[in-house]
């Protein structure tokens, strides 16, 4: 945000109130996410930014920063107690393919490298940057606003004409302000406990699988909760657990270590592949993990997505919702941003913000039937690859708001599919009617029982979906050759 500020002609003050390098998560992009940074990029003249939209690229230009090869999304359904296992029909496993191949693959960022990497490259640009600061007071007036507090002890005041907050969730203007908690329809309080950790072992592959099941953001789900697994080339893997408030309870998690092990306990094929593992450094535990902010703009501020509201890491949503917002926002800095303007903003926000909390809830609510968690993920599946397709073939009109919660058709059908999942009332009735409504944005070949949970990425399938795209077979192909993805 701040260099898209700078390639706007705006001066620009970054502020950390720590220091870079630093361990953080939220580290699994998608395609959609890759594409919103690459138009950044493009649009704000920040070349400097392309290479970490594929793997390939990355690899080649910045090997130094760590990076996970994500080629798609792994889903392991296990019964608490039991070793994981499936049958021939593959009820117990998802793959949902991104790319076709390793060199276009999405990526995890290993954020520590990563964000220090992005703040020497603003400051590269004229950003002036400031850590170690501990702002206090927000002072807001009608020729701009200031900030005061500290840097290194000693008093330190800013003026600004416009703030933007990136701190996160429950981050500094939330707390400064008093701004209290919004609404996040169905979804049930959540807790969080995770960490980095060393000789972590394999997940056994699969013969045949649509790709290295490990390449991937890797789900391991159960009644109540959700564990992820994400590899980096560096030899560290991400890991954590996700979990209702009851099931954290009940495994003890706030207690970091020794929580990590009962859970393990109860997950012994998950187990093994932790046998030898080591924690780098210590274990976070999050005892609220979702949540929104009561207001996210004002007359001179406005929060990033990713400061406005948090729902779960389930799906990978964060990084594409934080990317619109920065697209948005940048519109706005061009200009003296208009109450109106802002009124939008936080509206879209709070709207996208919410459909993804509508859609983690009802996979939380079916966690413990993955028939059902499976038809569910179809909705997200098809509303991303259907945005990022028509967003190639530059017709973005068709799909201008995140898992299209403002398309006439598809959000409110998807939305009475997540509130009936959360019921739980209508539960045969449910699966038919998702293939329904996913149907005319179905570009991907999901939801289809022959293939038995392994969806790769079939050039074949977008073709035979030109009619939904409003695009000719010679459009989607000159498309796909133009993004190396055929």
């Amino acid at each position: 945000m701040a260099m898209v500020a700078r390639r706007l002609g705006r001066s620009v003050v970054l502020f950390e109130r720590g220091t870079h390098p630093r361990f953080v998560i939220g580290e699994s992009s998608t395609p959609l996410a890759n594409l919103f940074l690459q138009q950044i990029a493009e649009e704000h003249d920040l070349p400097q930014l392309l290479p970490f939209r594929r793997w390939g690229e990355w690899q080649r230009e910045h090997p130094e920063i760590g990076c996970g090869l994500k080629r798609g999304f792994s889903f392991f359904h296990h019964t608490l107690g039991q070793a994981f296992s499936d049958d021939e029909r593959r009820r117990n496993q998802l793959l949902v393919a991104a790319s076709p191949r390793d060199e276009v693959a999405d990526t995890h960022w290993f954020r520590s490298d990563f964000d220090h990497h992005l703040v020497n490259e603003a400051q590269r640009l004229g950003v002036a940057y400031f850590d170690q600061t501990e702002l206090t007071s927000f002072d807001e007036r009608p020729d701009g606003v200031t900030l005061a507090g500290q840097r290194l002890g000693e008093p330190a005041r800013f003026h600004a004409e416009f703030v933007v907050d990136a701190s996160g969730q429950r981050g500094w203007l939330y707390s400064v302000l008093g701004l209290g908690d919004g609404e996040l329809p169905l979804m049930p309080a959540t807790s969080g406990l995770f960490a980095h950790f060393k000789n972590v072992g394999a997940w056994p592959s699969a013969t045949g699988a649509p790709y290295p099941v490990e390449d991937a953001a890797v789900h391991h789900v159960f009644d109540g909760g959700w564990v992820w697994v994400l590899k980096f080339n560096n030899g560290i893997t991400s890991a954590g657990v996700a979990a209702t408030r009851e099931r954290a309870d009940e495994l003890g998690l706030a207690e970091g270590a020794p929580g990590w092990q009962r859970l393990l306990a109860e997950l012994p094929s998950l187990a093994e592949q932790f046998a030898a593992a080591e924690p780098v450094g210590e274990f976070v535990f999050a005892p609220e993990l979702s949540f929104c902010s009561g207001q996210i703009t004002g007359a001179r501020w406005a929060m990033l997505p990713s400061a406005a509201g948090f729902v779960d890491p389930l799906l990978s949503n964060g990084f594409t919702l934080t990317l619109l917002g920065i697209q948005r926002l940048a519109k706005l800095l061009g200009g003296e941003p208009s109450a109106a303007a802002l009124a939008d903003y936080e509206l879209q926000t709070i709207a996208e913000l919410e459909q993804v909390s509508r859609l983690i809830g009802a996979l939380y609510a079916s966690m413990d039937d993955f028939e059902l968690f499976t038809a569910i993920t179809q909705i997200n599946f098809a509303a991303v690859s259907y945005s990022e397709t028509v967003h190639r073939l530059a017709k973005p009109e068709l799909a201008d708001s995140f898992l299209l919660c403002d398309h006439l058709e598809f959000g409110p059908a998807s939305r009475e599919i997540f509130e009936s999942a959360v019921r739980l009332s209508c539960r045969d009735e449910l699966l038919p009617r998702i293939r329904e409504i996913i149907e005319p944005f179905n570009v991907a070949g999901l939801a289809d029982p022959a293939k038995r949970n392994w969806y790769p990425v079939v050039a074949d399938d977008l073709f035979a979906a030109s009619a939904k795209l409003g695009s000719s077979a010679d459009e989607i192909r000159e498309m796909l050759l133009r993004e190396q993805l055929l």
